[in-house]
């Protein structure tokens, strides 16, 4: 593993990717925006999707390629039952089909993304051209969640594609990733922001970016929206107490919802991921270019 010099144009970062499904597509922006301005990560830690995308930045050199024409046709597509009341009636009977199927693969398998397991795993094998986390040319953590302890685990060493896996495999859709007496999933589930193991690396600056998106107004009518909507609650600050503990979070603003697993929305998401660079520009420049003794007294804020 090549771990890259400091360069004497800025100071060395690690950069924090959280979850967030489709969305986590804005870090593709991210990253493009800050190489852009000449900022490459020294370090990266990934959540779930975040991980996917950070492990590839790592492992090649044409990751923006690679990740953009990503297949994800064999993945489920989004449920949409939120606003299933409002639709026409053939609209909602194919709703209501599809809500069903995915219950009945709840309850008899892992959920209804099983269907595509060889797919994905054959994905993610290709995407990280079968090498180890190790093999990366800056160094790499990955973040999951052990379903049996309720710990964090956290991956930097070891096959690239099982890692990301198991940091982005979803509860109720995809199996999780039996490994060494662990059952491992999505690491946002024990820790959306992983910002004290990017502090353990050298760089001593640690730059988040958290793809999620604000609730939307919307009205509550059975107990399952307020279940969902209770979860989505817990998530949301969640992430707000671990984000705040970063020098800087950037915020990708979604021009519209994106759900988990609207993968069609990849564009958007990286657009998203740009603008954010962007509006943060002069942020990112006092930052990564002041003397280490201000940036130790600022305050770490988004």
């Amino acid at each position: 593993m090549k771990t890259p010099s400091a360069s004497p144009a800025y100071s060395p970062f690690t950069l924090v990717l959280g979850g967030g499904g489709a969305r986590g597509f804005a870090h593709v922006g991210v990253l493009r925006g800050l190489e852009a301005y000449g900022f490459r990560p020294h370090a990266i830690v990934g959540v779930s999707m975040g991980a996917v995308v950070g492990v590839t930045y790592g492992l090649r050199s044409d990751w923006y390629c690679a990740l953009l024409e990503m297949d994800t046709s064999a993945f489920p597509g989004p449920l949409h039952t939120r606003d299933a009341t409002r639709r026409r009636l053939p609209d909602k009977v194919r709703a209501s089909l599809t809500y069903l199927r995915a219950v009945k693969d709840l309850f008899s398998g892992w959920g209804v993304g099983e269907r595509a397991l060889d797919a994905g795993q054959s994905l993610l094998q290709t995407l990280t051209e079968g090498r180890n986390l190790e093999d990366a040319r800056i160094p790499l953590a990955v973040s999951t969640t052990d379903l049996r302890s309720g710990h964090r685990c956290v991956f930097r060493t070891g096959n690239a594609a099982q890692a990301i896996y198991a940091s982005s495999a979803l509860a109720g859709i995809v199996p999780p990733l039996m490994h060494q007496g662990r059952i491992l999933a999505d690491g946002a589930y024990a820790d959306i922001a992983p910002i004290d193991v990017a502090r353990a690396f050298a760089s001593p600056i640690v730059i988040a970016v958290d793809p999620g998106q604000e609730l939307e107004t919307t009205e509550i009518r059975n107990g399952y929206q307020a279940l969902m909507r209770a979860v989505e609650i817990c998530h949301l600050r969640h992430a707000d107490i671990r984000f705040a503990e970063a020098d800087l979070v950037l915020r990708p603003s979604f021009q519209r919802a994106i759900d988990t697993l609207d993968f069609n929305a990849r564009h958007v998401c990286i657009t998203a991921g740009l603008r954010a660079v962007r509006k943060h520009r002069d942020e990112l420049l006092r930052l990564l270019t002041r003397p280490p003794a201000a940036r130790d007294s600022a305050p770490r804020s988004a």
